[in-house]
């Protein structure tokens, strides 16, 4: 995997501000006064996302989009915290992350209050801007020091993008986790992308199927693929990044890659012979001699793909294969055809052995605590102290009033249920990644207020 930072909507991959230099003489102005406003655009939505009033939120959703929570309000100006995962994160908070305070995005509140003081053309840009979505493409087509053509493998959109530096970098088939920021006439990828390899197309799609299935359940039926993908879709490019730090090996079937055996003992070596000759998905291997004979198992879905071995020794026949699943079909195989002339003996599986087992089994065990907090003890108290002091706080979302204040009408109660539930979704997510958590049913329990 690697990322792409490119900075700059014209695509040429320099720092903002740093280039579009306009040297071929055939220009269309139309677009190129596009790509100044939208130049400005991103300078006044990065001074609007650096208020204090919205850096002051920053914390919580750093610790939201990034699974690791060491990482919260005192650690983001550490040095732990490298450009680029800032900069991918930064992006995610400017145009998807829901400030808790209002229930909307940084993008949204941007519109709202600084509308007055933007042209027609930001105006039309922001408006655009926040509909976007963070999604994950195949490379269709690229033209190097131009652009590329995209396809979202969830959605189908083609999408043309224009930025030279990637096109260097990108090939064909690649898979690329980005946001496309429509410009007028052209699309430019917002800050930092991510490229795989095609091989993780079906890991994404996989994940994303199991995601939504369980959003649905929770947001209702009609919930559209974009619907979760600007509210959950940064959990894939985690999921992904997982899986190159932990690599685990896996069949073509989406099993646990083992080494699985089975032996038989032999009755009548001839008839077995002939036997596993007919058995359609078995091949022999050339060069066999009379005591040993080879057959290669192949599954045939698709293109046919060798799954395990067959070894036929004297009065001995062991099966191999690469999966369990694997193994115990081949065994249906085999016994059915060749029940009266053989004996099973016994299994065996072995794992591959990458020497991190128990280093695995050690940090899963282990919840990782915020920097400067050595207890989960001492994390509980820090919470508590913080929602007994929020249920006295003035919040936007409840118009001025405080959590104890809108529980005095009916329209207040209903206001303060909802930002509850999504407090109580984000530590859901939080306590079944194993990481620290806040019981919302205990600010319930303060409120008097049922869920």
């Amino acid at each position: 995997m690697k990322d792409l930072e490119s900075p700059c909507g014209c695509g040429s991959g320099k720092k903002l501000g740093a280039c579009c230099n306009i040297t071929n003489p055939v220009v269309d102005i139309n677009q190129y006064k596009l790509d100044q406003a939208e130049k400005d655009l991103r300078l006044k939505l990065d001074d609007f996302s650096n208020r204090p009033e919205i850096q002051a939120q920053i914390g919580e959703a750093f610790y939201i989009w990034k699974n690791d929570p060491e990482l919260l309000t005192e650690n983001l100006g550490n040095e732990d915290i490298d450009d680029l995962t800032f900069a991918k994160f930064f992006d995610w908070f400017t145009y998807d992350y829901k400030l808790i305070d209002i229930g909307k995005r940084v993008i949204e509140r941007f519109y709202e209050e600084e509308m007055h003081d933007l042209s027609d053309v930001e105006k039309s840009l922001t408006a655009e801007w926040s509909q976007n979505l963070y999604s994950f493409f195949e490379v269709e087509k690229v033209v190097p020091n131009e652009g590329c053509s995209i396809k979202d493998i969830f959605t189908g959109d083609v999408f043309q993008i224009k930025d030279s530096s990637a096109s260097l970098q990108i090939a064909p088939h690649d898979i690329i986790g980005g946001r496309p920021l429509k410009v007028g006439n052209n699309r430019y990828f917002s800050g930092v992308i991510s490229v795989y390899p095609q091989a993780f197309k079906a890991l994404i799609i996989d994940f994303f199927n199991l995601q939504f299935k369980d959003y649905k359940k929770n947001f209702g039926r009609k919930s559209a693929v974009k619907d979760y993908l600007k509210d959950l879709g940064f959990l894939i490019g985690h999921y992904i990044e997982e899986i190159v730090e932990r690599p685990q090996f896996l069949t073509h079937e989406g099993d646990e890659f083992v080494f699985a055996s089975a032996i038989y003992n032999i009755k009548n070596y001839e008839k077995v012979i002939k036997k596993l000759k007919n058995i359609r998905s078995l091949e022999e291997i050339e060069g066999g001699i009379d005591d040993l004979r080879v057959f290669t198992w192949e599954r045939k879905r698709g293109k046919n793909r060798t799954v395990g071995t067959i070894e036929v020794e004297n009065d001995r026949l062991q099966i191999d294969c690469y999966s369990l699943n694997s193994l115990a079909n081949a065994k249906k195989i085999i016994e059915k055809n060749l029940n009266e002339f053989i004996e099973h003996k016994g299994d065996s599986t072995k794992h591959l052995d990458l020497n991190r087992d128990k280093e695995l089994n050690k940090a899963t065990k282990l919840m990782k605590l915020p920097s400067g907090i050595s207890s989960k003890r001492g994390l509980d108290t820090i919470l508590e102290e913080h929602y007994d002091g929020w249920i006295n706080k003035p919040l936007n979302a409840l118009r001025g009033k405080t959590p104890r204040e809108a529980l005095e009408t009916k329209h207040g109660r209903e206001m303060l249920n909802s930002i509850l539930n999504e407090l109580e979704g984000l530590y859901e997510h939080a306590r079944k990644r194993g990481e620290p958590y806040y019981d919302i049913k205990k600010l319930r329990k303060k409120l008097r207020l049922e869920s």
